[in-house]
């Protein structure tokens, strides 16, 4: 675990459960509540035949729609740890990648499905380029394109500023009114890059435990961005590789859009308040206070006009009346997790969490 967090944790592996076989590559998929997308992401790596010796491990987040059940029924060769708290997915990478035996990584949500041999051509191009990297590919909407958030520049005030006003939307194909999309770049070229998408991430092992791992203060979103930012203090290349690709539906695993964006902007601020100063980390949550109630104006005049309630307009209200929650970020630094994984067979493992706080709602 990074020594930058304040966070403990006690395992308690069973040596049963490791055997003599290692891995050219470990595949984690945390899931939660997707049964049938993370179904049809196993799947999608079965029907990739991938040539290198690898494994795949899904951490389940205390789903209640019968995900588990479900994979270890019809996937015995996928390792499945069941925990009984959702612990975020920060976390669950971290103690999924505990148990890997492979000498490379893969974070792949469970919303993604793989394509043309999308996995083999990341792995292939990564072991002979740069085994200190952190690499990725491109992520492909529904729609046919490929997602700017496949990868994208660093985060500032600059960048946070114009999206809150609305003007990064309007001019989108400016790299000055929105920088961190990078719009003057297609996807289309192998780049080096500020930050990889945890989305499809493929790391070597070491690396990732030179790094620590995610910060477990992360419950969700940002927590790739904190990673790649370490990364690059650690000298460490973060590369960007068009011809691998996935399917990602996105936001698969969320029940309610404004706690999606509570989550969001939570991560945003903890970014802010771990790696700048007082100043840069007060003005990221004041510009994000602004985010919300600029939409909140326009929507409130709007329904003034109309007469109707939007659920859009429901859904800032609830993010304004949150905001306690998710723009003072130290009160969730310092998260004190601590868990007991132990293995009931070779296929599944129970991870007991104690957690001192909750970030789930």
């Amino acid at each position: 675990m990074n020594a930058e967090n304040t966070a403990t944790q006690a395992s308690n592996f069973r040596e049963d459960r490791v055997s003599d076989k290692s891995f050219d590559l470990s595949i984690v998929v945390v899931s939660y509540n997707t049964r049938d997308l993370t179904c049809d992401c196993i799947r999608s790596i079965d029907e990739s035949k991938l040539p290198m010796r690898h494994e795949v491990i899904v951490y389940d987040n205390a789903s209640d729609d019968g995900s588990a059940e479900l994979i270890e029924s019809l996937f015995p060769k996928v390792k499945v740890i069941r925990s009984d708290q959702n612990v975020g997915f920060a976390a669950a990478n971290n103690i999924a990648a505990e148990t890997v035996r492979g000498k490379w990584v893969l974070l792949l949500n469970p919303d993604t499905q793989v394509l043309d041999k999308g996995i083999e051509r990341l792995f292939q191009y990564a072991a002979k380029t740069n085994e200190r990297g952190i690499f990725g590919g491109a992520s492909i909407t529904p729609g046919g394109a490929v997602d700017f958030r496949s990868c994208w520049a660093r985060p500032g005030l600059w960048g946070l500023s114009m999206r809150a006003l609305g003007i990064s939307s309007l001019a989108k194909n400016s790299k000055v009114l929105n920088p961190e999309e990078m719009p003057d770049w297609q996807r289309d070229s192998i780049k080096e890059v500020d930050v990889i998408t945890g989305c499809f991430l493929m790391l070597k092992k070491t690396t990732w435990d030179e790094l620590g791992g995610f910060d477990v203060d992360y419950f969700m979103y940002s927590e790739e961005t904190d990673l790649c930012l370490r990364a690059a203090k650690h000298g460490i290349a973060r590369i960007f590789f068009p011809y691998a690709r996935v399917l990602h539906i996105g936001g698969a695993s969320e029940r309610s859009k404004p706690y999606k964006t509570i989550k969001l902007f939570r991560g945003k601020c903890l970014y802010f308040e771990k790696n700048y100063g007082w100043l840069v980390s007060t003005s990221a949550a004041l510009i994000l206070n602004i985010h919300v109630l600029t939409r909140l104006l326009v929507l409130g005049a709007r329904r003034l006009l109309t007469n109707n309630m939007t659920d859009e307009f429901h859904h800032w209200l609830t993010v304004w009346q949150q905001r306690k929650t998710w723009n003072k970020p130290e009160h969730h630094i310092g998260r004190d997790l601590k868990y007991t994984c132990s293995a009931v067979n070779e296929q599944l493992m129970i991870c007991t969490v104690n957690d001192s706080i909750s970030l789930a709602s």
